[in-house]
């Protein structure tokens, strides 16, 4: 989009907050929303933040995170009304975090809402230059000293923020949705998944998975026991008074989901839970005689499929039962991840058929 475009366009008069609801698995319910800006044009249209976003100068994106949070507020306030306490978040720009005291641009707007600043979560994106900086610390310490929550939004886009990670004062991590949306296709990105949950228990965060779109991932996602969810299969952003309906009238999850696992995506992420127990069996860190191995929940899942013993899947697992009972411990670990990675790429073409018919 063009800036003679863009300059068409009235600021703040044409922006709109939309709000994309926060899932809890474990909880069964709505627990957050989170403010998304968007830009009507004068047709009506709905504009997407990329497009309009990189034309802000600085202080208009400071007021555009004001402008959510904001807006926000009113729908917490609205829904507490009602009975129902959910969590606000929204995104702050991490380079205002260093031109400004954001702070007490916080504050200043929170005065005069009955909101306590611990259901507020201010998320920066890990990508931004500003987690690198030494100032970071000291902003992100004096923001959570308001009592306010912080989240590292897009983890795993920025491999240089990672390893500041375990030095910044933050409460939740937000996956980047590109390692989840894919996983149809990249199921071995379960195990990055699986990395990143890990880390945010050391750190003591919450972890949030963006980018839940599809039945089949979502059936994943529980499988790894995971807790805080967003995405499409929960619900697209919405205007407010549409989020408040839903909020209000209940919310269960999508018809086909109640099973579990019920997708192959599901079952295999099942599969990479189990590994460390089967790994513990038999290297002999557990005793087996007081602990018997569970089914394994892929071919449990193939099995109710109507897979005969040649599938290929059924058939790459048996090997590795096989190999893992072998007394010869010679190149044992290589012949499993062999193996291992064999039938990742196995259920990789099985998802991908089952897309195609």
């Amino acid at each position: 989009m063009k800036t003679k475009e863009f300059a068409v366009w009235r600021f703040p008069e044409d922006v709109v907050a939309y709000f994309q609801p926060e899932y809890s698995i474990n909880q069964q319910k709505i627990v957050g929303i989170e403010a998304l800006a968007r830009m009507r044009d004068a047709s009506g249209q709905i504009i997407s933040p990329h497009s309009f976003i990189p034309f802000l100068d600085m202080e208009q994106r400071r007021e555009l995170s004001r402008l959510m949070l904001v807006a926000g507020l009113q729908v917490l306030e609205l829904l507490d009304t009602q009975g129902i306490v959910l969590n606000l978040s929204f995104n702050v720009d991490p380079d205002f975090m260093v031109e400004h005291d954001c702070a007490i641009c916080f504050t200043g707007t929170m005065t005069n809402s009955p909101v306590a600043p611990s259901r507020v979560c201010l998320e920066l994106l890990e990508s931004g230059d500003f987690l690198n900086r030494h100032i970071a610390k000291d902003r992100l310490q004096a923001l959570r000293d308001t009592g306010v929550r912080i989240a590292l939004d897009d983890v795993g886009s920025a491999y240089s923020s990672l390893l500041r990670m375990k030095e910044l004062p933050i409460d939740k991590i937000k996956l980047d949705q590109e390692f989840i949306r894919d996983l149809g296709a990249q199921p071995k990105n379960l195990a990055f998944v699986q990395s990143i949950q890990l880390l945010a228990n050391a750190l003591n965060a919450e972890l949030v998975i963006e980018g839940v779109e599809t039945l089949p991932i979502l059936d994943a996602m529980r499988a790894l026991h995971l807790d805080f969810i967003q995405g499409y299969a929960i619900a697209r952003p919405m205007p407010a008074h549409e989020l408040i309906a839903m909020v209000i009238q209940g919310y269960d999850l999508p018809e086909g989901s109640a099973k579990h696992p019920a997708s192959l995506l599901g079952a295999y992420a099942a599969h990479l839970l189990r590994r460390p127990l089967m790994d513990a069996l038999r290297r002999g860190w557990i005793d087996v005689s007081v602990t018997a191995p569970p089914p394994c929940p892929l071919i449990a899942f193939l099995r109710e499929q109507g897979a005969a013993e040649d599938h290929p899947i059924v058939a790459a697992h048996h090997r590795l039962v096989r190999v893992k009972s072998d007394p010869e411990q010679g190149y044992l670990d290589q012949t499993l991840n062999h193996i291992e990675t064999e039938i990742q790429e196995l259920v990789r073409e099985a998802i991908h058929l089952e897309q195609r018919e």
